[in-house]
């Protein structure tokens, strides 16, 4: 795209109001920028992009149309505002690649559709806990300026015959007229395997509605669901998703750069190398926790930077909270 094609995009999407527009072609200007090999304005652009994004007024995270509820009034959905984007998460290239995918076809929509192409709408993330399934549906959302409908796991499933069923195609209903990022974490509890013998039929019906209501929806909203249990999902489940991504434990490396983000609000005096080589085996969600345990004892010492006692100690809690785990499961 011309640089004068930018400026207009830039001109027209701020007078319109389209934040995810303004965002997207104020990534094209950056990128630009750069291919010229000018990376100190692209810097300084991209800082002050990302303040903005920071700084700029809340969502109104609500809704025209009331929230679907169960029979009993209770809400199947809660609206939140997106506090991540790509920025806050350490992702392999592979799984950034088909992220950043997700994002420009939802932004380029209409686009595709004129050209007979539906954008993917639906994507599955699997991995063990902690790996940052839920935080890359967030950062999606982040990244669109659109809210979070989560699915609440404690309505949705219901004793009543059917129920359950209904529940899901409320949901799906909800979704199909606006624009939201829908999170649905632990797939698995619902989308099991139906040749499960410990099954039964309400189980085989409401996986069943599942399947028909994922491979109906195409509305102006991405499905995301999450599963920390894959080999539990039902073998039909998987096809019903345009894009199954799985999200692996940080390596050394991404530990140190989760690290470095984690702390970057802060003076720091560690080596996140060899504080990242402690950590093996840590999950990304584990990684951040001994981050925040270190900034809490800072603050607690009242020093003026993360010192590596500071750190030594987060890790300490860190390993200290995976042991219960593992003598928990035994």
């Amino acid at each position: 795209m011309a640089r004068s094609d930018l400026v207009k995009a830039l001109m027209r999407s701020h007078q319109q109001g389209d934040d995810a527009g303004f965002r997207s072609a104020a990534q094209e200007l950056i990128k630009e920028e750069r291919r010229k090999r000018h990376d100190l304005v692209a810097d300084q652009l991209e800082t002050i992009l990302e303040q903005g994004t920071r700084s700029r007024r809340p969502l109104q995270v609500s809704s025209l149309r009331p929230l679907p509820k169960t029979r009993d009034d209770l809400p199947l959905l809660s609206l939140e505002e997106p506090s991540t984007t790509f920025q806050d998460l350490v992702l392999p290239a592979s799984v950034q690649e088909v992220l950043d995918g997700l994002v420009d076809e939802f932004r380029h929509r209409s686009a595709l559709r004129a050209h007979g192409v539906s954008p993917r709408s639906s994507l599955l993330l699997v991995g063990p806990p902690g790996c940052g399934k839920s935080a890359s549906a967030e950062a999606i959302a982040g990244q669109l300026g659109l809210p979070v409908a989560r699915v609440q796991l404690a309505t949705i499933v219901s004793s009543y015959l059917g129920e359950t069923a209904r529940n899901l195609e409320q949901i799906f209903s909800f979704l199909d007229v606006g624009s939201w990022v829908l999170l649905f974490d632990e797939l698995d509890m619902l989308g099991r395997e139906r040749a499960d013998r410990a099954d039964h039929g309400e189980l085989r019906r409401v996986v069943a509605a599942l399947l028909q209501v994922v491979e109906v929806h195409r509305g102006d909203s991405l499905f995301v669901a999450t599963s920390n249990h894959p080999m539990l999902l039902d073998t039909a489940v998987w096809r019903r998703f345009d894009e199954v991504v799985e999200l692996p434990p940080p390596d050394e490396k991404a530990r140190a750069e989760i690290l470095t983000i984690k702390l970057r609000s802060v003076r720091s005096e560690v080596d996140l190398i060899a504080a990242a080589k402690r950590m093996d085996g840590f999950s990304a969600a584990e990684v951040e926790a001994a981050a925040l345990d270190a900034i809490r004892l800072m603050v607690r010492d009242m020093a003026k930077v993360v010192a590596e006692e500071h750190l030594a100690y987060g890790i300490e809690r860190g390993e200290a909270r995976r042991q219960i785990v593992r003598t928990s499961q035994g």
